[in-house]
């Protein structure tokens, strides 16, 4: 009787063993599968065990289940995306729910793009349809939400690399909300007022002012501030901004083609942008600046500069006077281009 119980003892304990292999570890197939669980609004344990069941990720509903349970899953369920394999075991699938290792890909949005640059960039990474982030961040209720006064969100998208949750796909609005918080948690809205206010400028033509140092001083931090002095100095003068990169920004907002040759007649073509026309800033952003150009918009060096003319290797020479603007443009412009012909 006892050598029966033994017996008895022995094999409950394989079959709790193989019970537990074959339930919690081992793979359901040997085929290696991928599979993107995508968990909507209202989805519970059942319907998350049932998607991975269907697709083959899982043998069994009821372990995953159990599992799923014990960890405190079922209280905590949002939307999100996660990206599994029919090689993971029960434990790995729910652990890494648990701990909510969602599924992301990664999408650089590089300083001083534009919101045609953005809506490309996610429609490419098949995020988006073309056209989906232009319809947000135009969309005037949705500007109101963040306090912005203007008639886009371009200058508050956020240039910087980003692990996008996947849930994502197909939610333009999500993903433009992203972009914006980002940039407000990056600046201090209320400190950011008061300096600009220090130099006459509101808060959104601050950002204005910096989406236009962006495009114009490049990547040398130093010249950047430079810039800021030239436009703080003729905004002071009463002066035409007299600026490329809102003149071409002008002519893309228009839908026209833009190949980087900027010619004589687009100087004098009318936008809402071109500040070679009008006075003042441009009704809105040009571009999505870096912190440095949001910082350098508000601080300006303290110079008497009025004019600057690209070297063509990515700097900048900058002059108090037209006279010698003109000297330097005809250096760096009318001869370095006659030459290279």
């Amino acid at each position: 009787m006892r050598k029966l119980l033994v017996v008895l003892v022995f094999l409950f304990a394989i079959g709790l063993i193989v019970g537990y292999v074959y339930f919690f570890q081992v793979p359901s197939h040997n085929e290696v599968k991928e599979y993107i669980l995508i968990i909507e609004k209202g989805d519970n344990l059942r319907t998350i065990a049932r998607k991975l069941k269907t697709n083959g990720i899982i043998r069994n509903e009821f372990p995953f289940i159990l599992l799923a349970k014990v960890y405190g899953i079922d209280k905590k369920i949002v939307p999100t995306a996660y990206k599994f394999d029919n090689t993971m075991s029960v434990f790995r699938i729910v652990d890494n729910i648990a701990n909510e290792r969602i599924y992301t890909i990664k999408i650089r949005i590089p300083e001083g793009c534009t919101m045609y640059q953005v809506d490309e960039i996610f429609a490419t990474n098949d995020f988006t349809k073309r056209g989906d982030i232009l319809k947000i961040v135009t969309n005037r209720a949705i500007i109101e939400k963040y306090g912005i006064k203007s008639d886009r969100l371009e200058g508050y998208l956020f240039p910087s690399t980003y692990f996008v949750p996947f849930y994502y796909k197909d939610k333009p609005e999500e993903i433009v909300d992203m972009l914006v918080k980002t940039f407000f948690k990056k600046v201090n809205r209320e400190e950011y007022e008061k300096m600009a206010k220090n130099v006459g400028l509101t808060f959104e033509q601050a950002v204005v002012l910096a989406s236009m140092i962006e495009r114009e001083a490049g990547k040398i931090k130093e010249e950047k501030y430079l810039v800021s002095s030239v436009f703080h100095n003729r905004l002071k003068k009463r002066m035409q901004l007299g600026s490329c990169a809102t003149v071409i920004y002008g002519l893309i907002d228009r839908g026209m083609w833009y190949n980087n040759n900027l010619k004589k007649w687009h100087l004098s073509y009318d936008t809402p942008y071109n500040t070679y026309i009008h006075f003042g800033l441009p009704k809105s952003a040009i571009s999505n600046p870096s912190l440095e150009s949001l910082k350098a918009a508000v601080t300006p060096a303290n110079t008497d500069y009025l004019y600057f003319v690209s070297k063509n290797d990515g700097t900048h020479v900058f002059s108090k006077s037209y006279l010698e603007h003109e000297k330097y443009v005809k250096i760096y412009q009318v001869d370095y281009w006659k030459y290279r012909r």
